[in-house]
């Protein structure tokens, strides 16, 4: 069988009925008590085209009066059912089509493209009636795993089962299913809205600012020595340079963020003009500058109050009035479903991609555009460093950020370092992130925007580059001509593609990945059984793959090893509601992976650990706190911070690397909010170098994960050319516990390097335990639990 086809030991059917005992459906699930379980996993292409025969829910009825008097459905003369499908895995809901409003023929024609990582049994297809007060089944149909493995094609008419009398409804699907292939290195995402490009270069950037002198790795890309850039200093000079226009959106912009900064003393920084000055003065010599910000729904324009997360929204909107520069404020946004709908995603989700465009007349197609992790904005400028205290007088002067509770200033504690990675494009993917920005424009100030010819010369490279996005169509104009690439629910189109994108460089992994991310939760659908009812909709592939892409290895004898790096904890105070909650999915899902590979270890029969192939880390830093930080006796969490000296180092990266050749960076996080597509707005490239017509494996995108790890572990030995060996696997948990010891030692050592082993304990069965070295399973100087507690109050898509 292929590696989408994995039988499993036969389990009880769950039903998809959430009134399993409902007389209806009992004659069914008493026929399918047993069925054997298989692992569903590849690429699946759904068909709904039309259902004839449907029985008609509404009319004369009690609820149809209800809905007539409130008048909360518009309904015609018809009065007829509003059905729609949910194409379901069991219990676990997939795809769902949009209604079709009083009719009991209707026709979809909807074609639906998915990826599928699941153990189950049947593919279920539920048609529902859509009505305003209760929803109402009219009968479902399905179809085996087994037999959708097998045949890979099947078109089928469905007779329904449906509660209704004297009606034999009819569904007409076509199913299209490929498994996962065994081969590796296919890396270009196909159907996507961008395709994929052959011209232009990339710059990967690791910190805001990188230090030569901080770089402890001695290696070569291309035979030159490596030598990172620095992200912040080159969008400084490409906005100095752009003689057109200059482009932005963000999640947050400050006017004061100063680009460059001085190490020297807070006057040499000082010298350097701010973000908003550079701004305004290309504006004045006639360069155009747009700016599209998420605006908070929380912050108000006469800055009465400042927001919830501190974006500065309208702080800078107010800077920039009355200049040249456009600065524009973008909810997330209105909904089409209602007014509810409309306040839930505006307060819940938010505009996320950060993006800077700007022509350049020595890059290929004359423009450049910056896209990852770092919002300009406060806070974010670091260096490999990431000093806690000595900063806050040179580089960080005026520019003082933490998020943890009672540190207001330099005089109370320290800093909160920031670690992220960023990416640079030229060419035709530069053209793609531009075309990206009009999009929104055009939805935001459809007046404003104007097409300004920048095209130079076409520059062919090395490199191949794909620009992929999370967006809905209610924060994008799309080009009608490629709606058909992007995907469908209840009949609303978005891009999905990040997500894609991410699966797909998991399953063409071949001996390692490495991912750097602020987030790490989901595939809920995958948790304990006994967690199904409370699990959050956080159903994104990821982590399932990629304990499954190691589950594969390990079945076919080969090594593989995944390295993950997040914070210690979400920034702010970790024993709020919201990041304990954050927490516990966290831990929720680590127990899942673990617990998967200590299976599949013990199926294969061979000696083995799961951390063998799979391990967490986080970064921090010690360091002795300034003279001007005054530590009082008693024992809260800031005097112990100061006490101890040390402090997490923030890890705001949304990167991976492949296998050291192919490369993921934006702004996508690993949870729900950024990977559904419908929820925060994201931006993503995925790019990779030939040579000829070969994968480049010491390239740029080995020297990104070279440094990273130079950075993290304060040294580069030969054992890491190959992260896959348990010889790398092993010494690297080495060199992060021992540091992680020295975070947790009594005696302050600045010498000790960030990688810390992620504060956890994993047995061979796979059960994770918050660390035994943190005294009540407690994150060092806080009483906050390390594994999270779920929320009472919290409604689940806020924290996932």
């Amino acid at each position: 069988m292929g590696r989408g086809s994995n039988n499993h030991e036969s389990r009880l059917l769950l039903p998809v009925s959430k009134n399993p005992d409902d007389s209806v459906w009992g004659e069914e699930y008493m026929t399918r008590k047993k069925e054997t379980s298989v692992y569903f996993r590849g690429d699946l292409k759904v068909v709904v085209n039309r259902a004839i025969n449907l029985p008609n829910a509404d009319g004369n009825n009690l609820k149809s009066k209800v809905e007539s008097w409130l008048s909360l459905d518009k309904r015609s003369k018809k009065d007829l059912s509003d059905p729609y499908v949910n194409i379901c895995i069991d219990d676990h809901k997939l795809l769902q089509t949009k209604v079709i409003k009083d009719e009991l023929n209707p026709v979809w024609n909807e074609s639906f493209q998915t990826e599928v990582s699941h153990e189950g049994s049947f593919l279920y297809f539920w048609v529902w009636d859509d009505d305003t007060v209760g929803k109402e089944k009219l009968g479902h149909g399905s179809i085996k795993l087994s037999e959708i493995i097998e045949k890979k094609i099947i078109k089928r008419s469905l007779e329904l089962m449906t509660p209704f009398d004297k009606c034999k409804p009819v569904l007409d699907v076509e199913l299209e299913f490929e498994p996962v292939s065994e081969e590796v290195g296919l890396f270009e995402v196909t159907k996507c809205y961008f395709p994929l490009r052959h011209t232009g270069e990339v710059t990967l950037y690791q910190d805001a600012c990188c230090l030569p002198s901080s770089s402890h790795a001695k290696f070569s890309v291309h035979t030159a020595p490596y030598t990172p850039r620095s992200a912040w200093d080159d969008i400084a000079d490409t906005i100095t340079k752009a003689q057109k226009f200059i482009y932005f959106t963000g999640w947050s912009m400050t006017h004061s963020t100063r680009l460059k900064r001085n190490g020297r003393s807070a006057q040499a920084t000082k010298e350097h003009p701010t973000l908003g000055e550079m701004l305004i003065a290309k504006a004045n010599n006639g360069v155009k500058v747009l700016i599209l910000l998420w605006d908070e729904p929380f912050n108000t324009e006469d800055l009465a109050t400042v927001g919830v997360v501190g974006t500065n929204d309208e702080l800078t909107r107010n800077y920039f009035s009355g200049t040249k520069v456009n600065c524009v404020l973008a909810s997330r946004r209105k909904s089409k479903r209602g007014m509810l709908e409309t306040l839930v995603s505006n307060t819940s989700f938010s505009h996320h991609q950060k993006i800077v465009i700007a022509d350049d007349e020595t890059a290929s197609h004359g423009m450049v555009a910056y896209l990852g992790g770092l919002d300009l904005t406060n806070g974010r400028y670091d260096d490999q460093h990431h000093f806690l205290y000595k900063s806050s007088e040179n580089k960080h002067v005026d520019d003082f950020y933490q998020t943890f509770p009672g540190i207001l200033n330099p005089n109370q504690g320290p800093r909160q370092p920031w670690h992220d990675v960023h990416a640079r494009v030229t060419g035709e993917a530069a053209m793609d992130v531009l075309q990206n920005f009009k999009e929104r424009w055009k939805l935001e100030a459809p007046k404003e925007i104007k097409d300004v010819n920048v095209y130079g010369k076409v520059k062919s490279g090395r490199w191949k580059v794909q620009i992929f996005r999370s967006i809905p169509n209610d924060a994008a104009k799309f080009d009608d001509s490629k709606r058909h690439l992007l995907q469908s629910k209840h009949g609303q189109k978005y891009d999905a593609s990040i997500h894609r994108a991410y699966i797909s460089g998991i399953r063409n992994a071949g001996r390692f990945l490495y991912i750097e991310n602020q987030y790490f939760l989901g595939s809920a659908h995958s948790w304990s059984s006994t967690l199904h009812s409370a699990s959050p909709r956080a159903n994104h592939l990821i982590p399932v793959e990629i304990a499954e892409q190691i589950c594969d290895m390990i079945r076919r004898r080969k090594r593989f090893a995944a390295y993950i790096v997040i914070p210690l904890f979400p920034e702010g105070d970790p024993n709020a509601g919201h990041i304990q909650e954050i927490l516990h999915w966290q831990a929720t899902t680590m127990k899942m992976m673990y617990k998967r590979i200590a299976r599949t270890i013990r199926r294969a029969g061979i000696q083995a650990h799961p951390r063998d192939y799979l391990n967490f880390f986080c970064l921090g830093r010690r360091e002795e706190k300034s003279g001007n930080v005054v530590v009082t006796q008693d024992d809260s969490p800031v005097n112990n911070i100061n006490r101890n000296g040390r402090a997490m180092i923030y890890v705001h990266s949304k990167a991976m690397v492949v296998d050291d050749i192919y490369a993921i960076v934006g702004s996508a996080n690993i949870n729900q909010r950024s990977m559904d597509g419908r929820r925060d707005t994201e931006i993503a490239v995925g790019c990779w170098e030939n040579s000829g017509d070969k994968l480049v494996h010491d390239g740029h995108v080995q020297g990104l994960r070279k440094g990273l790890w130079s950075e993290h572990l304060g040294r580069y030995e030969e054992l890491f050319e190959n992260p896959e060996s348990l010889e790398c696997v092993k010494r690297v948990l080495e060199l992060s516990q021992d540091n992680w010891d020295g975070y947790m030692a009594e005696e302050i050592d600045e010498n000790v390097p960030h990688l810390l082993s992620y504060p956890i304990d994993v047995s061979v069965d796979g059960d994770v335990t918050a660390s035994s070295t943190c005294p009540n399973g407690f994150f060092p100087d806080t009483t906050a639990p390390i594994l999270g507690t779920k929320s009472s109050y919290l409604p689940s898509r806020l924290t996932v």
